[in-house]
């Protein structure tokens, strides 16, 4: 009874607090409807590009070269032969693999409707999907193939010269998805993927860090600086039963909020093909390890704002190192560096779910991860609070 007394209380304290549900609220609203305008789409140069053609004609050469200079990456690799792409799906050192298929060049100067395929990096869509919004844009532009406009001089000059036959459909741009179990590819439900759909989960991680990592340790940090556990000691009240209490609060608090933020972005049209219940189950382990997180972070400290900005620092940290925002170069310390960081975990786990349409069996390992990096730092953060509080 005091635990469910004690949740109640807390959940009355976060409702009043209106910067928290201010940010709560504007921030996922704002960020679903600009998301796409913070990432330009020229950023994806040095990413690791492979392109495989399998039309091996006069033409399909023209077009793999043609391509191949559309998409001048500076790591581009070729590959010749379906060993070479099998070893390739199973090393995973990629962002994206391109796919020219036979006949491709020969469909598209006979007018037919054609496709080509990109085949994400499971263990990086954040590049993957970078690739594969800047490749579509390239067809999008094109909406076909360039060609020579006839007629007089003069109308040559007029019409620009070259244009775009409209006539000719333009390539579908098709996501196959690698099934590392089964070993083989399977097509995306969905193949119209943005920016926004790699941005929507960055932001519902933001708005479960704001109203629960950093509200546990500003709730936990004014109990302690104003003597409210003091209080609640001297009444028979034990610090485990006060640190469940308030991660109960804002366990039930910031899965609300990731819901409400996830669901403004499907709101705006981001693509999902998750299955509702495994989203909701990742939602609410990510919520339970960040604020756990959160709880062990202020558990030690004695002031609300010394425990807040401690907190915000660390958020920082895992946004800037943590291949959030900004891609990890690969192979070094700041790769090695990111997976010290929950947030990593979460991320990588919700665009498995909701791009790549898998299930809880391929994110098993992040889930595993987090509920035990989140029960650690739940004990770490009773023991802490143990020690440091005055008796």
């Amino acid at each position: 009874m005091k635990s469910l007394k004690m949740v109640k209380y807390e959940i009355k304290k976060i409702l009043r607090s209106r910067a928290v549900l201010i940010l709560s609220i504007i921030v996922p609203v704002i960020l679903a409807f600009f998301g796409s305008s913070f990432y330009p789409k020229n950023i994806s140069q040095n990413f690791n590009l492979v392109i495989y053609n399998q039309d091996k004609s006069f033409l399909g050469n023209f077009t793999f070269l043609l391509i191949k200079q559309f998409l001048n990456f500076e790591n581009t690799v070729e590959i010749s032969n379906e060993s070479e792409f099998n070893r390739l799906i199973e090393l995973g050192n990629y962002d994206s693999i391109i796919i020219i298929p036979k006949g491709f060049t020969n469909d598209l100067v006979n007018k037919l409707q054609t496709s080509l395929y990109i085949v994400p990096n499971p263990h990086n869509i954040q590049n993957s999907l970078m690739i594969y919004t800047a490749f579509k844009a390239v067809f999008d532009e094109l909406a076909g193939i360039p060609e020579i406009k006839v007629g007089s001089t003069t109308d040559f000059l007029l019409s620009g010269g070259i244009g775009i036959d409209e006539t000719r459909p333009k390539p579908e741009i098709k996501m196959l998805i690698p099934n590392a179990k089964e070993k083989m590819l399977f097509e995306s439900e969905s193949n119209d993927f943005g920016i926004n759909d790699m941005f929507a989960p960055i932001v519902a991680v933001v708005t479960i860090l704001i109203s629960s990592m950093i509200g546990i340790s500003y709730s936990v940090g004014q109990a302690r600086e104003s003597k409210l556990l003091d209080l609640y000691i001297s009444n028979g009240l034990s610090i485990r039963v006060f640190a469940f209490s308030k991660l109960i609060a804002y366990l039930l608090v910031g899965f609300v909020m990731g819901l409400f933020s996830w669901g403004m972005f499907r709101l705006f049209g981001v693509q999902s093909q998750a299955i509702s219940w495994h989203l909701f189950l990742l939602i609410f382990v990510s919520v339970f390890t960040f604020t756990s997180f959160g709880l062990v972070l202020s558990s030690f400290l004695k002031s609300s704002k010394a425990a807040s900005f401690l907190v915000t620092a660390v958020i920082g940290l895992m946004f800037v190192f943590g291949n959030v925002l900004i891609p990890v170069p690969k192979g070094g310390f700041l790769e090695k560096f990111s997976y010290i960081f929950p947030v990593k975990y979460s991320l990588d786990a919700w665009r498995k779910l909701t791009v790549l349409g898998y299930g809880l069996s391929d994110i098993y390992k992040e889930i595993v991860i987090l509920t035990i990096f989140g029960i650690f730092c739940f004990y770490l953060a009773i023991f802490l609070m143990r020690v440091t509080q005055e008796t």
